[in-house]
């Protein structure tokens, strides 16, 4: 036993050298693997298994004798000479971790982690008292700003209500530069000045110091339909020491409109077609213990409403009616018509306002008791038709008075469903209209009624018209000459207007009839007349010179322009015309507004407004001024110019367009002047 022991200690050594030596190089043994073996284990399956299992291994480990491995490896490598190998000298035992249980971690009880959390946030909460009551003094916060508005749950509308603000500063520092801010709703009014909208006051309230409290009073107008709920804010501006940051605290409140002197109720249909007309009522009623004066109620209208009559009727351009004096419990209905264009599914809202106005001038409500608004749906018309005139569309188109117009239909089917007997029907409307050049095209012409029809007998295509189905019709017609029958008609018109109808399959297959509408009207210019003629021995000048006209010596001529105008005044209307290079502007008529413009060799004749039937109805509007002509000898025997082309331009105010016409150039051929004769008009050389 001694000389294993030995041996055992001599291993130890080996191993020790081996392990703090830098020159001993370790051989690696290279070892078969061990085969897995077939022997089938049970596997335990509860607690209860495992522990008496474990005990027999241990106890049978325990007993068993430890033998020496043997090298698995058919080849063993023999160490160096002089040098010991522990690992072939040193039996191997197999380790077996099974010698001895596993000591189990002791856990802690649910109860003593409950401890020990409970004293972990004790102790937390404990720090943030202590922290708060030694430091939380200094802590600035909105939160320690409080404010109220005390305003009373129902308002009348059009009295003077009073709003109370209270502000308490409950921060341990003041608050410096502080602005009180209100907002009021839409339709407030300065108590001070009723026509003076109140939407927004800032008023200066100084220094809130620690602890102060303190209260304003605003005073306002506040408008509005009965019933309806008015919201209003209030909004503390304030910076604190050693800050230039600005710092809010709002709050806002409510309030319920319990009465309104005056009452509006609007009745739109929910939906309109496009193009089509219709119409609805707006109802104004006093709610007053007393007499209403100076009563006006204002319309706001959508984008493409177009109004076409009210009753009582309006003033300024359709949007203002004053009603005067409304009693207690009064009322007054206006009733509007009109048409409104947009595309499919568009909602369009009008707005009417209501107050009172004593100026008779103005155009809008200026102190509105309430504002009442009213939305409507725009629908397409299940079948449509549009009218053009000449390259024009639209609700308005315009034409040139006494010429032939020609005009097209466009007509379409929107519905899913194919429109049986479509049937186009045209009216022509107007004092001026020239019955007898209406030609109606494929369609059939009623003389007694100035109407157009088309069917499926004139057009074949009408009696089946699948969905998206679309065609024209054509037509012309003519406006009668200005004066003709000695009668001139003051902002003339023709009004077209076409009706399309058919039937469709309805629910449970019975027929239903659809129909659409459309209008133009055509508004017809005025006809502008201008002559221009060349006097000498007559008109508002001394004329000098020879007659005929003599190379080399100058011979003066009065030039007389004439104006004359039909049917719409011409604003801004003006004649000019241009000096040929051998002529010589002298002078203009004394008030006559004729100018020259030597740099560009123009005469300018300023008429300003040309009254309607001015050569018609009245006298025509006339200038004249005087020039010299002096012959070169390259005109003898020649006839020239004495002035360019005149022209005549200005703005229809009726038909909203441009108006022009000319006159040609007069020469020294002067046969509308008296004493004139025919030799006198060709240069003669010296």
């Amino acid at each position: 036993m001694a000389r294993r022991g030995d041996k055992k200690e001599d291993a130890v050594e080996g191993l020790k050298d081996s392990l703090y030596s830098r020159t001993h190089e370790l051989e690696s043994h290279i070892e078969s693997r061990t085969p897995l073996s077939s022997k089938r284990d049970q596997v335990p399956t509860a607690w209860s298994d495992i522990r008496p299992a474990r005990q027999e291994q241990v106890a049978s480990v325990a007993a068993s004798p430890v033998e020496p491995t043997k090298p698995t490896s058919p080849t063993q490598t023999k160490p160096a000479p002089g040098r010991y190998d522990p690992l072939q000298d040193t039996p191997y035992v197999k380790p077996n971790f099974l010698q001895a249980p596993m000591a189990r971690k002791k856990r802690l009880s649910w109860s003593t982690k409950f401890l020990i959390t409970s004293s972990v946030f004790f102790l937390g909460a404990v720090g943030v008292a202590a922290y708060l009551f030694v430091y939380g003094g200094n802590t600035i916060s909105s939160q320690n700003i409080d404010m109220q508005i005390i305003a009373p749950s129902l308002v009348d509308a059009g009295k003077t209500t009073s709003i109370q603000v209270l502000v308490s500063n409950r921060n341990q520092v003041p608050l410096q530069l502080v602005d009180l801010i209100m907002d009021y709703p839409d339709g407030t009014r300065d108590p001070a000045d009723q026509t003076k909208a109140l939407s927004h006051e800032r008023q200066s309230v100084g220094t809130i110091t620690s602890g102060q409290q303190i209260k304003r009073v605003v005073s306002a107008l506040f408008y509005g339909q009965a019933g309806v709920t008015q919201n209003l804010s209030a909004t503390l501006e304030y910076t604190i020491p050693g800050s230039n940051a600005v710092f809010q605290k709002q709050v806002s409140a409510t309030f319920l409109v319990g009465s309104s002197p005056i009452s509006v109720s609007v009745n739109t249909p929910t939906e309109a077609i496009t193009g089509q007309q219709f119409g609805f009522d707006v109802v104004v009623q006093s709610n007053a213990a007393a007499p209403i004066d100076n009563v006006m109620l204002q319309g706001q209208y959508p984008f493409g409403f177009s109004i076409i009559s009210s009753t009582p009727p309006a003033d300024a351009g359709g949007t203002v009616w004053r009603l005067g004096t409304l009693a207690p419990g009064a009322s007054q209905t206006i009733h509007i018509v009109g048409s409104i264009d947009g595309q499919d599914g568009d909602q369009r809202v009008f707005r009417f306002l209501v107050g009172s106005d004593a100026d008779s001038t103005d155009t809008v409500v200026k102190v509105p008791f309430l504002s009442v608004p009213q939305m409507l749906t725009v629908r397409r018309p299940f079948i449509s038709a549009s009218i053009a005139v000449g390259s024009q569309s639209g609700k308005t188109v315009t034409a040139v008075a006494g010429a032939s117009q020609v005009g097209v239909i466009t007509w379409q089917n929107n519905l899913p469903d194919t429109v049986s007997n479509m049937q186009v029907v045209l009216t022509l409307v107007g004092s001026v209209l020239d019955a007898k050049s209406i030609n109606s095209g494929d369609g059939f012409y009623q003389s007694t009624n100035n109407t157009i029809t088309w069917t499926k007998d004139q057009v074949p295509t009408l009696a089946s018209v699948p969905p998206g189905g679309t065609g024209t019709l054509s037509f012309t017609f003519a406006t009668l000459p200005p004066g003709s029958g000695g009668t001139v008609y003051a902002n003339p018109t023709v009004d077209l207007s076409v009706s399309v109808s058919g039937v469709r399959p309805g629910q449970d297959s019975v027929p239903e009839t659809v129909a659409s509408a459309a209008s133009t009207q055509v508004v017809l210019s005025s006809l502008l007349g201008l002559t221009a003629q060349a006097l000498h021995f007559s008109g508002t000048f001394p004329n000098t010179g020879a007659m005929p006209p003599v190379v080399g010596k100058p011979t003066s001529y009065t030039i007389l322009w004439t104006a004359a105008n039909s049917s719409n005044t011409i604003a801004n209307a003006a004649v000019s015309a241009t000096l040929p290079p051998y002529v010589q502007f002298v002078a203009a008529q004394p008030g006559s507004n004729i100018t020259y413009d030597a740099p560009s060799r123009t005469v300018i004749w300023n008429i300003g407004d040309l009254k309607a039937g001015a050569g018609y109805s009245s006298g025509t509007v006339a200038g004249s001024f005087q020039i010299a002509f002096t012959p070169s000898v390259s005109q003898v025997g020649s006839e020239p110019a004495l002035t360019g082309q005149a022209t005549l331009t200005g703005q229809d105010r009726f038909a909203n367009v441009k108006v022009q016409t000319t006159a040609d150039a007069p020469s020294t051929l002067l046969n509308a002047d008296s004493g004139f004769t025919g030799s006198m008009g060709q240069v003669v050389g010296q």
